[in-house]
């Protein structure tokens, strides 16, 4: 049960207080009408061919690592990792593309309102410059839920997700408007990508180095 409770807690606790976070951007957005409300709610669904990709990758990965955790492996770890992100970030960088360079169209599809249009276009667009991040966020969260280590993932999620709410009052208070809501969305996006990221690396190669040393002593 303790084992249980130490690698399920972090991570719904994680869920749990994005869903309160949520609300508070929500409330934010709500200052500027229903339209934008609807436009984040639809913008969200189309960004889902991201996330529920990397999510995929995630749960592959952390099976993978798990594996070869067990069996002491780290040199696959690493390599399946890094083959991870490789393929990821592709993927999410013809995400990135089509939401900035086709958002029209699609965000056409579901809304065809123009005023909705042209929320929806922007807010693709600036989210759109996040998808590669968010995609190695989650992609690098798997990894470390295969070693056990869910806690992680979840201080650097819980962390930016919390900054959102001060960022998106601070961003929309000034000429950015309701913008500023988006950036401070796909910022923090950039951010739990690259602090991540540079966590797991960092472990991997502190690792090597200890597999390393360990050799050279026992020889």
């Amino acid at each position: 049960m303790k084992v249980i409770a130490r690698l399920g807690l972090p991570a719904g606790l994680q869920s749990g207080l994005f869903t309160v976070f949520a609300m508070f951007i929500a409330r934010i957005v709500a200052q500027w009408g229903a339209v934008p409300i609807a436009v984040q709610r639809v913008g969200s669904q189309i960004e889902a061919l991201s996330w529920m990709t990397a999510n995929g990758f995630s749960t592959a990965l952390s099976a993978f690592v798990g594996q070869n955790y067990g069996a002491g492996k780290w040199e696959r770890i690493q390599k399946g990792y890094y083959a991870s992100l490789r393929i990821i970030s592709v993927f999410g960088l013809g995400v990135t593309c089509l939401l900035i360079f086709a958002a029209r169209p699609i965000f056409s599809v579901f809304l065809p309102e123009p005023e909705a249009v042209a929320y929806g276009i922007v807010y693709l667009q600036i989210l759109g410059l996040s998808q590669v991040f968010m995609c190695i966020e989650i992609t690098t969260a798997g990894a470390f839920n295969g070693l056990g280590r869910t806690i992680p993932p979840s201080i650097v999620g819980i962390a930016f997700n919390a900054l959102r709410i001060p960022a998106a009052l601070i961003l929309s208070a000034s000429m950015l408007g309701l913008n500023g809501v988006w950036w401070s969305i796909s910022m923090t996006s950039v951010f739990k990508g690259i602090v991540l990221t540079t966590w797991f690396v960092a472990l991997l190669q502190r690792q090597a180095f200890q597999v390393t040393n360990a050799g050279i002593k026992s020889t």
